[in-house]
């Protein structure tokens, strides 16, 4: 499956969106020393020090609250938490896949940022929208009308921060066939997708393989630091906040995360919590509507991983 998107084409992101590893290495790049971690901050503190964070490995209490949730309230989904100073993880079917909808935008950046460190792009030309990019289901950046221009840099920003998908057609348009089918984020990080091409071509993901994306834009595996730092960035300043945001505690918390609504089918949300020296990873995919008892459904999941991690000793 890996290959997929490379035979399915760029396209089949923009319809799947519009309707509804890290082994590989740290990159090494010019900039090193003792301001290193203040200059990534969304970055992984075990890059630039020694022992930055807690170590505590007991999360079987957190196990157990999580799965009698689910239970509880009948939740069907797929959910990955992963510890990030130990790698320790908890699942539940989470690899099981949903529809990923907008949480293919995460891929979609990565793709185009890997264009630009290989020279094959530039993230600061100025493009023009065009008529058949314009898109309303998500995001307002279609109201700008046909024959808008903003940079490349500038439609990521829009796409990552507002979920927008006129912005996710500009960039599918402008990164379609530069990359090589090894290149793309999918397949180098051998993350398994399953592409159903008789429900319009949706793209479904299991919360640990989307969590994978994730942990590897944190540490820095796939993009430079530069670019990893910059679109955590946007992921962090994303305007959706009734999920996990809701369940975390300390609002200073930076949460760098997307969410994907499919339809009223899938809802999700996943993330890395910056809890200081305690980052985590968690990404609930679960099925429901997209309304406030399955947005309440994920805060509450949120709530009981952030108040496990921040109350051990």
């Amino acid at each position: 499956m890996k290959r997929i998107l490379g035979i399915v084409s760029i396209a089949v992101l923009i319809i799947a969106v519009g309707i509804g590893a890290y082994t590989l290495g740290a990159h090494k790049d010019t900039h090193a020393g003792q301001n290193a971690s203040d200059q990534y901050p969304l970055l992984a503190k075990r890059l630039f020090v020694n022992n930055p964070n807690d170590s505590f490995v007991n999360f079987v209490a957190l196990r157990q609250q999580l799965n009698s949730y689910f239970a509880d309230n009948a939740i069907s989904g797929s959910l990955y938490f992963e510890y990030l100073p130990t790698g320790t993880s908890i699942r539940i079917d989470g690899d099981k896949q949903q529809v990923g909808a907008s949480l293919l935008k995460v891929p979609a950046a990565m793709e185009l940022y890997k264009a630009a460190e290989l020279g094959k792009i530039d993230l600061d030309q100025t493009v023009t929208i065009q008529q058949d990019w314009l898109d309303s289901a998500f995001g307002d950046l279609y109201k700008k009308g046909a024959g808008y221009q903003l940079t490349l840099r500038d439609a990521a920003k829009i796409m990552l921060e507002n979920s927008d998908n006129t912005a996710l057609n500009v960039i599918s348009y402008h990164t379609q066939n530069l990359l090589n089918d090894d290149q793309t984020p999918i397949s180098a990080l051998d993350v398994d997708i399953n592409v159903d091409t008789a429900n319009n071509y949706t793209i479904a993901i299991g919360a640990r393989d989307y969590s994978s994306m994730l942990k590897c834009l944190y540490f820095s595996c796939y993009l430079n630091r530069q670019h990893s730092q910059e679109l955590l960035n946007y992921l962090s300043n994303t305007k959706f906040d009734n999920r996990l945001k809701a369940g975390i505690g300390d609002k200073s918390v930076t949460v760098a995360h997307k969410v994907g609504n499919f339809a009223q089918d899938t809802q999700s949300d996943c993330g890395i919590m910056y809890v200081p020296n305690r980052n985590y990873v968690l990404c609930a995919m679960i099925k429901g509507p997209d309304n406030a008892e399955t947005d309440a459904k994920i805060a509450e999941l949120s709530k009981k991983a952030y108040e496990f991690v921040t109350t051990q000793k």
